[in-house]
């Protein structure tokens, strides 16, 4: 536990957007309360876009069995090291099937809204299908989504997004996984694969009583990706 409040109180001072780097699940738990604190860290033989940081903290809710809703705070730090308050976002998670014994998966719909705080950058909205299967060996997750900026200073393509995460259940303290994370760039003008951003690798899920962690790493299989990226998230629900 001291631990945890270290690595918080770390983030909370240098804040973060590593939401960028998960795969989310539909499911909601009435009444749950969570706070997340997440650092993505990239590196890459551009200078340009080598040690550049992300970092977000995030406060959510589920008033309802069906209905989650989260506010994101976050800070991005570009290779030249200079740090910028980027992002606050409204994300809420619709939660329309539940996993059973008759019905093979849980889904649900993510909407998400960003305000952009740094000079020159537009403000976006975001939808993402979210689906989940689980067993007593395997938890696999996919999420498919598409995003486009609004305002002034916006880009009116839509981008895709793509993220699967499959997970074994070895312990609940220790649960191994391959995700892959994928970004298309413009949906109107899509690009060839090198020009897109596509990262996969091992990452390690666990929690420990309420305290969770994830810490991975993703290797850039596109050129337009960085060539590696490393990852730490921890949360405390309640």
């Amino acid at each position: 536990m001291k631990l945890f409040l270290l690595i918080l109180s770390l983030f909370i001072s240098t804040p973060v957007f590593a939401a960028v780097l998960s795969v989310s699940s539909p499911d909601v738990k009435q009444g749950e309360k969570s706070v997340e604190a997440g650092l993505s860290w990239e590196m890459d033989d551009d200078a340009e876009k080598d040690d550049a940081r992300e970092y977000v903290l995030e406060f959510g809710y589920s008033p309802t069995t069906y209905w989650n809703t989260a506010l994101e705070f976050a800070t991005e730090r570009d290779s030249s090291g200079k740090t910028d308050y980027a992002i606050t976002a409204w994300k809420n998670t619709l939660q329309f099937i539940r996993q059973s014994e008759t019905i093979p998966l849980s889904a649900g719909l993510r909407l998400q809204y960003e305000k952009a705080h740094i000079e020159g950058e537009a403000d976006e909205v975001a939808a993402r299908v979210l689906l989940r299967h689980q067993n007593d060996l395997i938890d696999a997750r996919l999420n498919i989504g598409t995003e486009r900026e609004i305002g002034s200073n916006a880009d009116d393509a839509w981008e895709g997004d793509v993220r699967a995460s499959l997970r074994y259940k070895w312990h609940d303290s220790f649960r191994p996984a391959f995700d892959y994370l994928g970004d298309t760039g413009s949906l109107d003008d899509l690009q060839e694969f090198d020009a897109q951003d596509h990262r996969a690798g091992p990452v390690i899920y666990g929690a420990f009583g309420n305290v969770s962690y994830e810490a991975g790493y993703l290797h850039g299989l596109s050129e337009g990706a960085p060539n590696h990226t490393a990852k730490l998230v921890i949360g405390y629900s309640f």
